[in-house]
């Protein structure tokens, strides 16, 4: 499958993303250039939903189709994960019974840890039950997000 990337500045900083040929699916999501393969893009609807998302459109990637996770428990948390409203936030606890696995917050705290699509599968609205939690590109970039969003008391 080929594939081409592109780069978007967000409110906790540039963001590297890489698209399948067919413009139809996003593979990945990162604050790192991992994994950045194929033909730059300067132009596209994932280019224009960070900067509709950057300028405070936050449900600007609705429509932005992803690549599926292949097991069962991940495709069910990032699905809920993506229902979580921009401007709040959900405990892991509350985001694993919304999953349907209701005991399962120290899976679902790996799962966002493992998420390859930041902000598209907001993984950054997922908190600890007393405290932020963390975050894969650390707990500052997590803030901004968050502030960026409305989310008051981080």
């Amino acid at each position: 499958m080929s594939r081409w990337h592109g780069t978007a500045e967000t409110p906790a900083g540039l963001v590297y993303f890489v698209f399948d040929e067919t413009d139809q699916q996003l593979i990945s999501v990162r604050f790192d250039s991992r994994d950045v393969e194929g033909p730059a893009h300067k132009k596209s609807p994932v280019h224009e939903a960070f900067a509709h998302y950057r300028d405070g459109v936050l449900d600007s990637f609705d429509k932005i189709s992803v690549q599926n996770a292949n097991v069962e428990f991940t495709v069910n948390v990032y699905a809920a994960m993506r229902e979580i409203p921009a401007g709040t936030v959900q405990t892991y606890g509350e985001l694993a019974a919304r999953s349907g696995f209701p005991r399962a917050a120290r899976a679902v705290g790996t799962a966002c840890g493992r998420n390859e699509l930041v902000i598209v599968i907001p993984c950054h609205r997922v908190v600890a039950s007393k405290g932020i939690g963390g975050y894969s590109y650390g707990v500052e970039v997590k803030t901004k997000l968050l502030i960026h969003e409305g989310v008051e008391g981080y």
